[in-house]
C-alpha cells in the first residue's frame, strides 16, 4: 500500500513472492511487494485465483478498506485481490471470501466459469465512478453516489451474465447459489447477486422484492 492505496506495479516487473498461505483451492499471499503483471499473461486457469490481501492501514472511513451501507460507514474491511472478467484485478471482502470462492470452484468443477465484473468498490472507485455519470463523460454509466452503492458494503457481486433463463451462468446460480448464501436483490439485474445467507436458507434464490425471471 501507498498513502492508502494498492501499489502498481509496471508490466514486466520482475516479482519476489515471500510469504503465503493456502486457503482451500486459492493462495493468499502477503508480501509488501507483490504486484501482478500483465493481464494478458493469464490463462483461463487464473479465473478468480486470488492474488494479495489489502488490511485496512488506518480508520479513514473514506479510504480504500471502508465498507458503508446506505450512506453510513460501516467499518474497515480486509480485501482479497483476484482475477476477474477480462483479466481484470477485482476486490472481494475477507468476511465472506471463503463462501465466494467456494461457489465459484463449485461452478468451475461443474463446467460454468464465473467471472467477476464487479466486487467490493472502494470509496475512492465509487467516487470516480459517480463524477463521471453526473458530469456525462463518455464511458460512464448509472452509479450510486459514494457511500449509497450496494457494492461498498463487501456483500454483492455483479458476474459476467448476459440474460436470464437459458444463459448457463444464470441456470447454474439459480440452482446453486443459495447453497452458498447468495441471492437475486436487484429487478433487471441478473448479474447482481449478494451474500445474504438468512434468505438463501429458506432455499429461494431471490429476495421477494425481485420479480423478473424469464
Amino acid at each position: 500500500m501507498e498513502n492508502g492505496h494498492p501499489k502498481l506495479i509496471p508490466v514486466g516487473t520482475n516479482i519476489k513472492v515471500t510469504d503465503t498461505k493456502v486457503l482451500r483451492e486459492s493462495v493468499f499471499v502477503r508480501a509488501d511487494d507483490f504486484g501482478w503483471t500483465a493481464g494478458n499473461n493469464l490463462k483461463h486457469g487464473f479465473l478468480n485465483e486470488t492474488l494479495a490481501v489489502f488490511e485496512p492501514q488506518d480508520n479513514n472511513q473514506k479510504g480504500p478498506n471502508a465498507a458503508w451501507d446506505n450512506g453510513q460507514f460501516l467499518k474497515q474491511i480486509t480485501l482479497i485481490q483476484i482475477v476477474g472478467a477480462d483479466n481484470k484485478l477485482k476486490y472481494i471482502s475477507e468476511e465472506i471470501a471463503e463462501f465466494y470462492l467456494k461457489m465459484v470452484n463449485d461452478a468451475q468443477d461443474d463446467g460454468v466459469p464465473m467471472p467477476l465484473k464487479s466486487g467490493f468498490r472502494t470509496y475512492p472507485s465509487q467516487e470516480h465512478l459517480y463524477h463521471g455519470y453526473i458530469n456525462h463523460l463518455p464511458g460512464f454509466n448509472l452509479a450510486a453516489r459514494p457511500g449509497f452503492s450496494n457494492h461498498q458494503d463487501g456483500f454483492a457481486y455483479d458476474f459476467a451474465i448476459g440474460g436470464y433463463n437459458g444463459n448457463p451462468r444464470y441456470d447454474w446460480l439459480k440452482r446453486h447459489a443459495p447453497a452458498h448464501g447468495f441471492v437475486r436483490t436487484v429487478n433487471r439485474e441478473p448479474w447482481h447477486w449478494e451474500y445474504r445467507p438468512q434468505v438463501a436458507s429458506t432455499g429461494a434464490f431471490k429476495i421477494p422484492s425481485v420479480t423478473d425471471d424469464h
